[in-house]
């Protein structure tokens, strides 16, 4: 009998209904001859065609979902991002600065220093509709935040008969829309299982701050104290695979107390997060409970050994309960306008001062307001967002190959640990050499950034590096500059308030935290500010002057000088003006450090 045969191509009904008729009447037309639509043997062949008609639109759909271009589920695509190695956000908070004022009393010619409080973390602000928080400790005695960037002002206050009777002390700090929340769990013996799953009632989870397990279980939620243990601690890791975190070190003392130390520390109490396709937040810990910190060689005839490693992390012991502490929020509705905060909600703010009447009073002092809006809040990324994310972004590996890859990972130490006002990176003889320059209380350049600051990049980095890349840290330059500045002024304007407003505007344009180091100053932009200062008719001379020695910084620019005067302190080096340029240097930043000293303006009238 010869082999029977059909047409593969045909996918859809019709074309499969077509092709079982021509089968049909091909190879058995003495069986079935009845092809009318009210036949039954009809009916069955349209039933078939209808099952093939199915099954082809669920295999192309299904081969769909393993395509980039073509995924339509979000679980497809979140299978491709983990496979990738990209970790998809679910809602993102606003975040905004907000300005913490208290009011503390006269002790001498300053503030009494024993009644500044501290403010704790997450301690909640309000405004909006919205609940913000702070993500760690505000001391107002400290001039910096906790990474060591100075942010307090402090007012003398004055009463009627002009004596003075108290200061206002104001630390603007970053705070995060969202709300703690806790969750608690019981290990049973069911649990105690390699890569247990937890999943989080919420589906607005921003983050998983701190896990820890207990033993005897306390009434109620466990202090601060207990969740910083790192006796109980469970920390979060990017992959299971990572036996590393960076974390306090006690062991060392900080020449900057808004700066902690910091160490990599082996922990194999750890777990991972990553959302859902339903957007609630997923918690999988580690796979094994014995003492082996390496997977076993032999598998054949150890592979349940191979599992029960803490290669990948632990799992909880039976008998314990986990408190999970968490934060909630986010999404577009926590993005709000400026001065929307302006009262508090739950907070813990500590005053020790030697009379607890007057701490009392200081405590009941606490303002906030927000002089900035509330922005980047937003909600879980669609699918598109998704896909596009997949698409162009390839996982790297956490190392640092270029010089662009370690400046992102000196913005990926986390900020309790420190973070330089300014840095470059710059690759010099075969030597990657990191320039840091900070600020000091005054909001001044300084030459000398934190040692534990240093010490604690040199320590984040060691883990990212090339096995073969020698790295440096060292101080950058500040480089002070003094202007001296001709105008003419329309003789219908105030002389003093036009000069003012062209000083406030230098002052304005060189602010530092506007330039980057190693960045060009284009003198004609400057010129072009201050010809546009209110009664400026013209900038007829311009000299630029680069300060060395006495209360100013000892580095000179390497840029040509026309004149100098190396007997005076400071020591005035006029620069050349003939490219209209002030050239930046890759180790240093320019800065007017005394604007109403090295700022001269004099007047001319037409």
């Amino acid at each position: 009998m010869a082999q029977k045969k059909i047409n593969y191509l045909a996918r859809n009904f019709a074309d499969v209904r077509s092709e079982l008729f021509t089968f049909i009447k091909k190879y058995y037309p003495e069986i079935f001859s009845d092809f009318s639509d009210s036949s039954v043997g009809t009916m069955m062949i349209e039933l078939n065609a209808a099952v093939a008609d199915m099954l082809s639109y669920h295999t192309d759909r299904m081969y769909n979902e393993t395509q980039i271009e073509y995924a339509q589920e979000r679980k497809s695509l979140l299978s491709m991002a983990r496979t990738m190695g990209i970790k998809i956000p679910g809602q993102r908070p606003a975040v905004t600065l907000v300005d913490f004022q208290v009011t503390v009393p006269v002790f001498g010619d300053s503030y009494d220093t024993r009644y500044t409080p501290v403010l704790r973390s997450n301690a909640q602000v309000l405004g909006g509709g919205q609940v913000f928080e702070n993500l760690e400790d505000i001391d107002f005695n400290s001039p910096f935040t906790a990474g060591g960037i100075p942010n307090r002002t402090i007012v003398p206050n004055f009463n009627g008969n002009g004596d003075l009777v108290n200061y206002t002390l104001t630390k603007r700090e970053l705070v995060v829309n969202g709300k703690t929340t806790y969750f608690s769990k019981s290990i049973s013996p069911s649990d105690v299982k390699p890569f247990l799953q937890l999943v989080l009632p919420q589906t607005n989870v921003l983050s998983v701050d701190s896990i820890i397990t207990l033993e005897n279980p306390t009434d109620g939620i466990p202090n601060l104290d207990v969740f910083n243990n790192p006796q109980f601690r469970w920390y979060q890791v990017d992959s299971l695979a990572e036996d590393k975190v960076f974390v306090d070190d006690n062991s060392r003392t900080s020449d900057n107390k808004s700066i902690t130390p910091a160490k990599w520390k082996n922990v194999t109490q750890r777990f991972i997060t990553e959302y859902t396709d339903t957007g609630y937040c997923k918690i999988t810990f580690g796979s094994g409970t014995g003492n082996e910190t390496s997977p076993i060689i032999d598998i054949a005839n150890n592979y349940g050994n191979l599992i029960n490693t803490t290669a990948l992390g632990e799992i909880p012991k039976e008998g314990n309960t986990m408190y999970v502490k968490y934060r909630v929020g986010g999404g577009t509705g926590s993005n709000i306008g400026p001065g929307a905060i302006t009262s508090l909600g739950n907070f813990s703010l500590e005053v020790d001062g030697p009379n607890s009447t007057i701490s009392s009073r200081v405590s009941k002092t606490l303002r906030v307001s927000n002089p900035i809006p509330a922005v980047g809040g937003s909600n879980s990324p669609s699918l598109e967002e998704i896909r596009n994310l997949v698409k162009y972004n390839f996982a790297s590996q956490n190392r640092a190959t270029t010089t662009k890859d370690y400046v992102a990972q000196v913005l990926r130490m986390p900020g309790k640990y420190g973070l330089p006002f300014r840095w470059s990176v710059e690759e010099i003889s075969n030597k990657i050499v990191i320039t840091t320059i900070g600020l000091n209380a005054e909001n001044k350049l300084t030459n000398v950034s934190s040692s534990t600051l240093k010490q604690n990049l040199s320590t984040w980095l060691a883990d990212y590096r090339m096995i073969n890349d020698y790295v440096e840290i060292t101080d950058g330059k500040v480089i002070n500059l003094g202007l001296d500045l001709d105008i003419f002024v329309d003789k219908s304007f105030n002389q003093s308030e036009v000069v003012n407003n062209v000083i406030r505007s230098v002052i304005e344009y060189f602010d530092v935290k506007k330039w980057s180091m190693g960045q060009d100053i284009f003198v004609s932009n400057l010129v072009e500010t201050i010809n546009n200062v209110g009664g400026v008719l013209n900038l007829v001379n311009f000299k630029v002057n680069n300060l060395v020695g006495g209360n100013y910084s000892n580095n000179r620019t390497n840029q040509t000088t026309l004149s100098f005067d190396d007997q005076s302190i400071p020591a005035v080096y006029g620069l050349d003006m003939s490219d209209y340029t002030i050239f930046g240097q890759n180790n240093g930043m320019f800065e007017i450090k005394n604007p109403n000293r090295d700022i001269t303006v004099r007047v001319k009238t037409n």
